[in-house]
């Protein structure tokens, strides 16, 4: 992640929870219970990686997908703004970079990356990284927007993610710079089959795959070979 994203992600971080409800009429909550029935079993200690203010780690904690989730994030203010939420939950955070985590090798059960695998500088690296510290037969599920490539979803992107995003993002946040990057970082990163293929080459499984919103969001999940 480069300094200028995460200074953007520091600004906006007192209203992130609120602007995430809003811009995805609460969608996005509903989007993280789903994905989380992709993963198998009851894993121990999952990563939660680009965890922002916590709502994928608690929410994994409260359906039995992780005993103890160990967050981890590049951006301090993102911690500090989801802390009240964490209180007196099984779940430890840390600022770390996901091209360099700071975590032994096969240190978790699995791991947990909701929409900042397009913020990486290199998504790659991130996810060899990310397979490094899961240990063998371990899940990663990553549920993100990737780039469109079927009729609705470039319609969403190129009007309501292109305008209305951005102008309500201004108005709530007073950082319209931000919301225009959202869309942006979209249209630049994979399609969601690309990111399949780039699972196998790393060294995980064929993945399952969750499509909310007719294409808008993705989930996948993957068990590390």
């Amino acid at each position: 992640m480069s300094a200028d994203v995460q200074n953007m992600f520091a600004r906006i971080a007192p209203k992130y929870d609120f602007l995430n409800r809003v811009l995805s009429a609460q969608r996005d909550v509903g989007w993280r219970r789903s994905a989380l029935d992709l993963l198998d079993g009851h894993p121990q200690d999952v990563l939660d990686l680009a965890c922002g203010t916590f709502d994928l780690g608690i929410e994994a904690i409260a359906r039995g997908k992780a005993k103890r989730i160990h967050a981890c994030d590049f951006v301090h203010n993102m911690l500090v703004a989801g802390g009240s939420k964490r209180r007196g939950k099984a779940i430890s955070a840390a600022v770390g970079d996901a091209l360099h985590l700071p975590y032994a090798t096969g240190a978790f059960d699995g791991a947990l990356l909701a929409y900042g695998w397009r913020n990486f500088d290199s998504p790659d690296t991130a996810l060899k990284e990310l397979r490094r510290v899961i240990r063998p037969g371990g899940q990663l599920l990553i549920l993100e927007f990737f780039r469109p490539v079927d009729a609705w979803p470039k319609l969403f992107y190129s009007t309501f993610g292109r305008y209305v995003i951005p102008t309500v993002g201004k108005l709530l946040s007073g950082d319209g710079a931000a919301y225009r990057y959202l869309n942006d970082s979209i249209w630049r990163f994979m399609t969601v089959e690309e990111a399949e293929v780039l699972f196998v080459a790393n060294g995980f499984t064929v993945p399952k795959r969750l499509t909310c919103f007719g294409g808008v969001s993705h989930g996948l999940a993957a068990h590390r070979l």
